[in-house]
């Protein structure tokens, strides 16, 4: 590292890029440790204090599968110093079906006098400019916390990294920039403050960051609260500073309805990327969230349907009930005008498509629905009838909880459009003239590989359809996908994803022979169907 950051100052300005083989990868005894710390997470437990142990509320592996790599991200790595993760590297290359990456780390390259000397005593930098690095091959992604936002330099070459609103870090105490570079060896052992962002210098024109510090609420595995909003609860980081910031912490924020004595406003961290010890404080009664209002179920044709604020949900449009619409529950409403029967209204707030990959290629007609990508919520709520939700869907929000991503994923069921053209306008559906298929999701780590499915009819009367697999696809279907049942959707074409669909499997006899098919919600399926 001292060999590389010496050519920098020398005014060489490049990293030479190395092959495969001349890379270190993490030492294994940080892997190892690291797998260790996520097993006892799992199981609610950690440290011999067992200050980790208690109620957990998301799974933080699920962030880690194999699924989740795609290149162009750039990952958080846990480094050797104390397993935190510090370490940046970009994907560059996802081999499939046998799990390999091609990374890129990246470098430190400060240009700053007092970080310059930071980085020259090899303590840990997390923010600021990096550079290219080093290529390495693995197939190990336990290596790997998280993705991270990276900003690219339009000339510079340079990438920069820096806490975001919404976002969770660490912050080294007693920190001093100055004295830990002159007596590196005598600050090597870290202790932390955890800090919420409240707002940063790109989102809101300031020039430092303010953040409000946060607490371990005491009987939870790792749920962190603030304690209050006065000025001893938050501070400024200048940007001199910003090598205070230790790491990113993975976070979910909670709603304060998952369990009872849950604060308001908390967030569940991520226990891999924590200290082993954390000192907690009980949370006081009047940060407490009020109890979970009861769930409403609806009876005759709706039994089975239990609608909850904070759900989300698939509905249909204005034209047919197709659910190729989402959103959010914020409120249910139970009115009732003397005898009549009780009318529910479930009042949604939908979600708007935002952000693309730059290869997607968009809808023409800014009205027509879409299907899969990252979407925010609207701030006005649409009133709907319970008959008009036709199944839960489960976005992945953001750490913030801001934005809520929706991918076709493995193993799910998809309506896509069977002929596709980014110029098809919202009219075509509501007149019915738009074809679908269905089709299974067999790969999604790149494009969408996918399976054709075809109806299926059984002897008994049934109130729902079933699918199977297709032996062969009709000739009139789409040209690029080519005759077998089995093809590719390009990223760049996602938007050909109509809807998800419901579906279980199950076992009917057709023609005379017990075979597994996939039960799917007539309600989910397009017009005609």
């Amino acid at each position: 590292m001292k060999a590389v950051s010496e050519s920098l100052m020398k005014g060489t300005g490049t990293v030479a890029f190395y092959s495969a083989e001349n890379v270190h990868p993490p030492r294994l005894s940080c892997a190892v440790s690291v797998g260790d710390k996520r097993k006892r997470n799992e199981h609610g437990g950690g440290s011999n204090d067992d200050s980790s142990a208690g109620p957990k509320f998301n799974d933080f592996e699920k962030m880690r599968k194999e699924v989740n790599f795609s290149v162009g991200q750039t990952w958080a790595l846990y480094d050797n110093e104390d397993e935190m993760p510090r370490w940046y590297a970009r994907i560059r290359k996802v081999s499939a079906p046998s799990f390999e990456l091609k990374i890129t780390h990246l470098e430190p390259d400060p240009d700053d006098e007092r970080e310059i000397q930071w980085f020259e005593q090899e303590l840990p930098v997390s923010t600021g400019q990096f550079r290219l690095g080093k290529n390495q091959n693995t197939k190990d992604f336990s290596m790997f916390s998280h993705v991270i936002h990276c900003k690219e330099g339009s000339n510079t070459g340079h990438l920069t990294v820096s806490p975001r609103k919404g976002e969770t870090w660490a912050l080294f105490k007693n920190w001093d920039i100055i004295k830990w570079s002159s007596e590196p060896d005598s600050h090597r052992s870290y202790e932390y403050d955890i800090v919420e962002i409240l707002s940063d210098d790109t989102t809101d024109g300031a020039t430092s960051v303010s953040v409000a510090f946060l607490h371990k609420a005491k009987g939870f595995a790792s749920v962190f609260f603030r304690m209050g909003t006065g000025d001893a609860d938050t501070t400024q980081i200048l940007p001199q500073n910003t090598y205070q910031f230790s790491h990113m912490i993975p976070s979910f924020k909670l709603t304060g309805f998952e369990a009872k004595g849950l604060p308001k406003d908390a967030y569940e961290l991520d226990q891999a990327a924590l200290p082993a010890t954390v000192q907690e404080k009980t949370v006081p009664s009047h940060l407490i969230q009020d109890p979970k209002p009861e769930a409403l179920c609806f009876p005759s044709k709706h039994t089975g349907k239990v609608f909850q604020t904070g759900q989300f949900w698939a509905f249909g449009g204005s034209y047919d009930d197709t659910p190729r619409y989402y959103g959010r529950i914020q409120k249910i409403t139970v009115t009732q005008t003397l005898e009549q029967t009780a009318e529910t209204k479930v009042h949604v707030c939908r979600l708007k498509a935002t952000s693309f990959p730059e290869n997607v290629i968009k809808w023409k007609d800014k009205s027509m629905p879409v299907g899969c990508g990252t979407f925010s919520m609207l701030k006005n709520c649409s009133t709907l009838y319970p008959r008009h939700l036709t199944h839960q869907i489960f976005p992945q929000t953001s750490m913030d909880g801001n934005e809520f991503t929706i991918l076709p994923k493995v193993g799910q069921l998809w309506v896509i459009y069977r002929i596709w053209a980014p110029h098809f306008e919202v009219g075509a559906l509501e007149e019915h003239c738009l074809d679908f298929d269905m089709v299974q999701v067999l790969d999604d780590v790149l494009d969408y590989k996918v399976l054709a499915l075809k109806q299926v009819l059984v002897a008994s009367e049934e109130k729902n359809k079933f699918f199977r697999a297709a032996k062969s696809r009709p000739s009139y279907c789409y040209d690029e996908d080519g005759p077998g049942v089995i093809f590719t959707i390009p990223q760049s074409k996602m938007l050909r994803f109509s809807h998800p669909i419901p579906a279980s499997r199950v076992t009917k006899e057709v023609d005379g022979e017990m075979i597994v098919l996939f039960e799917v919600d007539k309600e989910a399926l397009p017009y005609g169907w």
